[in-house]
Formats: structure tokens, sequence, C-alpha cells
């Protein structure tokens, strides 16, 4: 029983940066009907950047969280001027292969700058435990869950309660009417796409404190993202992150009862039992 609490509560912990991973993946594709392939690789970035604040300055990494969105955010908004702007509202084929396109060219870029070594960085909390009873739980981790629940319920209430995010709505349900009424519909995709893209290089500079990188780990955690984000609900913020969360402890709990090495293939059964029988997810609403 103690095992399978261990699991649980970890699984809680890694599931919740997960699910920050998934609500950028999922904003664009609710907003703009945008599906970023590239947006592994995003995180990536935001992974390089807590990398080098850690080896160049001997910085934490959680303190360039600031640095991390505002350069990722940017370079999401360049992705949406030149590549994705042209593709809102249809998650075309030619859309799916524009953003691998983009995936595999920032990652070359990666390689190039960075080399293909893997790579690690320390914060203040990385290698300290929390004992509760029989519970170990990293510290890191314990952060990057908490960082990740701020930002999940900031972009949450700033969608709900503020003049942007009520424009954000609005161009999200019917871009023609929002358009109508005097809504500029490519600035509000702009400033959307970025936050998404912004939300990923957080996730990522949280996560190099305890998970390693390289250039090819956006490509790795891109699977997570998609089935965490089918899972809760395309679109669904709040079902973004609770699927990153279910994610997190359908692994741990494999890994435990299983094989480590076999803990995804449940969540890709999952993916297939979604996309067959419930493809809005759980909280997810349908669309055209």
């Amino acid at each position: 029983m103690f095992q399978i609490l261990q699991a649980i509560v970890s699984g809680v912990l890694v599931g919740g940066v997960y699910g920050l991973l998934s609500i950028g993946f999922s904003l664009a594709f609710g907003v703009m009907r945008i599906v970023n392939f590239a947006h592994g690789d995003l995180v990536m970035y935001g992974m390089y950047i807590g990398f080098l604040a850690f080896s160049i300055f001997a910085l934490d990494p959680l303190y360039v969280i600031p640095l991390s969105f505002l350069f990722v955010a940017a370079l999401g908004a360049l992705q949406y001027r030149f590549v994705f702007r042209r593709f809102v509202g249809h998650a075309t084929l030619s859309q799916l292969l524009a953003a691998i396109g983009l995936a595999l060219v920032l990652e070359m870029i990666a390689q190039l700058i960075f080399g293909v070594d893997t790579h690690g960085a320390k914060s203040y909390f990385s290698g300290k435990y929390v004992i509760l009873g029989p519970l170990f739980l990293s510290e890191a981790q314990i952060v990057a869950f908490g960082v990740a629940v701020v930002f999940t319920v900031g972009v949450e209430l700033m969608l709900r309660g503020t003049r942007w995010g009520k424009a954000v709505r609005a161009v999200a349900d019917n871009i023609e009417a929002a358009e109508i009424v005097g809504l500029n519909s490519q600035t509000v995709n702009l400033t959307a796409f970025a936050l998404s893209c912004g939300l990923a290089g957080i996730a990522g500079t949280v996560m190099v404190t305890y998970f390693p990188v390289q250039p090819s780990v956006g490509f790795s955690l891109m699977p997570i993202i998609i089935i965490a984000t089918t899972i809760g609900g395309l679109g669904s913020i709040n079902g973004a992150f609770l699927g990153g969360i279910f994610c997190g402890v359908v692994q741990q709990m494999t890994a435990m009862l299983w094989n480590s090495a076999l803990q995804d293939v449940p969540l890709y059964v999952l993916l297939l039992v979604f996309i067959a029988f419930r493809p809005i997810g759980l909280f997810g609403h349908r669309s055209e």
C-alpha cells in the first residue's frame, strides 16, 4: 500500500508539470485550431535557458523563469507570424506537416548550438527530499508542481476575468462575429499563441532542475503532451492540466507494478481508446 501511495503522489507531482506542458498546446488548439507539433521543442528551449543560467552564471534556473517565458513567447510569436498564421481555424494536413518541419528545424538548431550531449542543471531544491512517514518526495518536483499550479490557475483567471481573455474566447467561438464588433483577430491570435509558447518555456525551465536536456527531448515529450491534452479535452485548460496529472500517475503506477521501460504503453492504449470512443476528451467541447 505504501508503494502504491508513493507512486500516486510521485505521479501527481510529475503530472503537474506534464499539465503545464499541455495547457499551452491545448490553448493553441482551442483558440486557433493549431496542432503545434513543435511545442515540445519550445519546452526544450526553455530547458536550455535554465541550463545556461546555471552553467554560465551559476544561477538557480527558477530565477530565470520570466526570461524563459519572454524568450520562448517571442519565438512562438515569430512561428505564428511566419508559419501558422495562414492555417488559423483549419487543422489541415499542410498545417501538421508545417509544424513537424518546424520542430525538426528547431531541433537541428539546438544541435548546432548545444551539441548532442545531455546536460542538467541544479536548483536550490535539487537533490533534496521531504519525508512524510514512508513517503519520499522530491523538493524539486514539489516546487515544479507548485509553479505549474500557479500558472495554470493564472491562465484560467486571465481567460475568464480579463478583457483580453474575453477577446480570446470570442475569437475562438466565432472569429467573424468577433471582427464585426471590432476585435482584431490577428492580434488576439498572435498574443494567445505567444502565451501558449511562453508556458512551454516555463515548463521547460522548471523541468531542467530534475530532468536532463538534449536537443531530442522535445520530440520525446510530445507523446505525453498529446495524450494529456486528448484525455483532458482539446481546448480545455483545466482538462489538459488534469490530463497531465493522470498521465503522471499512470506512468508511475506502471513503473511500479510492471516495468519502468514500458511505463508509456498504457498511455498509448488510452489514447487509442479516447480517440475511438470519446475524441473530445473528458472536459472538451464539440466543435466544427
